[in-house]
């Protein structure tokens, strides 16, 4: 069994760049993962949780060993140097293209998906989303696509639901 903790809205936060305008070239990725003091505490919280719920009597018929990082890794560094060991993404990246209103000097896509400054593009992908879902972003994506799909139609949007 494995279990994977992970902090769903870190506060640490990277940056993509491009590095030249050759749309081939590589962009500059810097994720600066664990960067924050919060981040840090919170991975460390949520290792320790995984390992009492492992070690709970109702998973012990379930539950053998700790292979990694193993029993013998027990202080808050200890752990924090594991998770910089094996540590990875959930592989959700968003809002490198972050969708907003236009005196927003940080938003790239308008709130028809339009790239501001060009015309034709609209981006519809986890990329203008401003802030992380606390859950899988492939339900949010496909929400901006059927709305994507609504706006580019031209079909008018449904009216909203009102709840007293």
């Amino acid at each position: 069994m494995t279990v994977a903790p992970w902090q769903q809205r870190p506060e640490s936060k990277g940056y993509v760049r491009i590095k030249s305008a050759d749309p081939f070239r590589q962009p500059e990725i810097q994720p600066h993962y664990l960067t924050t003091e919060s981040d840090r505490r919170v991975l460390v919280a949520a290792m320790r949780l995984a390992r009492a719920i492992l070690m709970s009597k109702p998973l012990a018929p379930y539950y053998d060993y700790e292979d990694f990082p193993g029993p013998d890794v027990q202080t808050d560094d200890e752990l924090l140097a594991a998770a910089k060991e094996r540590g990875t993404t959930t592989f959700h990246p968003m809002g490198t293209c972050r969708m907003g209103p236009e005196n927003d000097p940080t938003s790239v896509v308008d709130d028809e998906l339009r790239v501001r400054g060009l015309e034709g593009l609209r981006v519809v992908d986890a990329s203008i989303m401003p802030m992380m879902l606390s859950a899988n972003l492939n339900a949010g994506v496909m929400m901006l696509a059927d709305k994507a799909s609504d706006i580019i139609r031209g079909k008018t949007p449904p009216q909203p639901i009102i709840v007293r």
